[in-house]
């Protein structure tokens, strides 16, 4: 799943020795040419479209989470499940119908494949991402969020409606050890990605909400470390708010200065809106 779950991938890849690693990916020329170093190191010989790449501790299913036998393969024979799928904005705006597909219909054939499992719903753990946009903006009166918030996403979010739906489809399945970490906004790694948004979605978000953020390599280290958690832990079977902590907290106006003065603009004020 995108930058989280690349950043997922580098962690668990680094203990392929003791686990061996499943991993479901949609086929594209471009996941192809990310993923061939991966292959190449497990000693697996690339295919062509879809189908499985098998090669020591690593087996690759090119396929879609939209297809139940391609989650149904990639689950087969797992003890945990790492979920950092999703189909966010701005595509999820123009694009309704696969948001829902990924996001919910996505997350159901996941949690059914385990269940689907010999003894799945005891057995098998499951680490899902939600999203912090569940339960809207974040204005000056309500600036921090709580798990328990009511879920009332923002007007038009249609990505945080499909994501709640998927969260739902966990919390409400049979599955003993689960636990839905909601994402904040994930700060790309990459300057480049971090600078090439250029859609209407960037003016959505008001200018005095606040925000905490978390980079996309916290969030996969995050996931990750759920590994290490304990069967009889209290952690299980609850949702979690996850940020990058004090120092990744500030508004949506000092995030657009410091965004703007990337690009060499001088801050926001820099930026007016006057009629030709």
């Amino acid at each position: 799943g995108g930058a989280v779950g690349g950043e997922a991938l580098k962690e668990v890849w680094e203990g392929r020795a003791e686990n061996d690693i499943a991993l479901l990916r949609r086929t594209s020329d471009k996941h192809k040419r990310l993923f061939a170093p991966y292959e190449r190191g497990a000693g697996s010989e690339p295919i062509s479209g879809r189908g499985v790449a098998a090669g020591k501790g690593f087996r690759l299913v090119w396929g879609d989470a939209t297809d139940y036998a391609d989650v149904e393969e990639t689950v087969r024979g797992a003890d945990w499940v790492l979920d950092a799928m999703a189909f966010i904005s701005p595509a999820a705006d123009y694009y309704p119908d696969v948001a829902k597909a990924v996001n919910t219909d996505g997350i159901r054939n996941i949690v059914r494949a385990i269940e689907s499992e010999p003894n799945g719903a005891e057995r098998i753990r499951l680490a899902y991402t939600g999203t912090v946009a569940a339960t809207g903006d974040r204005l000056q009166s309500i600036h921090v969020g709580r798990v328990g918030d009511p879920l009332k996403p923002s007007i038009f979010d249609f990505y945080a409606v499909t994501k709640i739906a998927g969260e739902r489809a966990v919390l409400e399945s049979d599955i003993k050890h689960w636990v839905s970490l909601r994402m904040t906004f994930i700060m790309p790694m990459d300057y480049d990605e971090l600078v090439s948004l250029r859609d209407p979605i960037m003016f959505h978000q008001p200018i005095d909400s606040f925000m905490e953020n978390i980079t996309a390599r916290d969030a996969g280290y995050g996931l990750v470390r759920c590994l290490d958690i304990p069967d009889d832990s209290d952690f299980w079977r609850r949702a979690y708010n996850m940020g990058g902590g004090p120092r990744m907290r500030c508004s949506n106006y000092d995030y657009l200065n410091g965004t703007f003065r990337l690009v060499g603009l001088s801050g926001v004020e820099a930026c007016k809106i006057g009629r030709a």
